[in-house]
């Protein structure tokens, strides 16, 4: 089996970047209110669609790039995108990797609620400008069915196209910390309190990802960091 990975340069990676952020901004301020005048739903639900239109053009994008540098079948598209069962190592800075995205994000909400407290100023919002969720009850948490297939397009999508795709054609040992900054960038839409709460996923995966070479390792972490905390949010279990 031939895979074939053809290099790219900054610039086509901070151009598929800033065209996913353009479209990200795109998405918010013309299909969500959109859907928000038309349709009679939970709110949680504008977002769940919004998303779909997100996620899903970032994961069909990777395999479309992944086949254009020649690679034909699953298996080669899989291959030339660094997927691959995890190693006895790989799962070490998986593990690691997620112990401390948890932790230091703990830290900086810590923070926030500290200076609340003691000096007035706003705590750190975990809920981004353009989303209302309401605590779901009774057949509402049945939602959490629609939103489990935008969340696996939303994890799958980035990380193949972010990690998969761009971050491996990237030849240079600080690529990683390009990928960092222009994941960070892509993340405005969702406003400044949630771009400080990312900052250590958003520094820490891109690291796991450039020292495994495995784009299994940034889904696991990416998926284990951003799943439980929004199930946690719509069951009124953190705000």
């Amino acid at each position: 089996m031939e895979v074939r990975m053809k290099q790219i340069n900054t610039l086509k990676a901070t151009a598929i970047f800033l065209v996913s952020t353009v479209y990200f901004y795109i998405l918010l301020f013309t299909l969500l209110p959109f859907i928000k005048a038309n349709l009679d739903l939970n709110p949680a639900m504008y977002w769940f669609i919004t998303g779909y239109f997100l996620f899903v053009p970032l994961f069909i994008a990777a395999v479309v790039f992944a086949r254009k540098d020649g690679n034909k079948t699953a298996k080669e598209v899989l291959c030339s995108l660094n997927v691959r069962p995890m190693t006895k190592n790989e799962w070490g800075y998986a593990l690691t990797g997620t112990l401390s995205v948890f932790v230091l994000t703990g830290l900086i909400f810590a923070v926030s609620v500290l200076l609340n407290k003691n000096f007035g100023v706003r705590e750190l919002s975990t809920t981004p400008w353009f989303m209302t969720i309401s605590p779901f009850r009774g057949s509402d948490r049945l939602l959490l069915l629609v939103w489990l297939p935008m969340f696996a397009f939303n994890i799958l999508g980035e990380e193949l196209l972010w990690r998969g795709y761009i971050q491996t054609r990237l030849k240079n040992r600080f690529s990683w910390v390009l990928c960092a900054f222009l994941w960070l960038l892509f993340h405005l839409p969702f406003g400044m309190d949630l771009m400080i709460m990312l900052l250590p996923v958003v520094l820490i995966l891109p690291y796991a990802f450039h020292k495994t070479q495995n784009t299994c390792v940034g889904i696991f972490i990416h998926g284990v960091y951003n799943g439980p905390i929004f199930v946690l949010v719509a069951l009124g279990l953190m705000h």
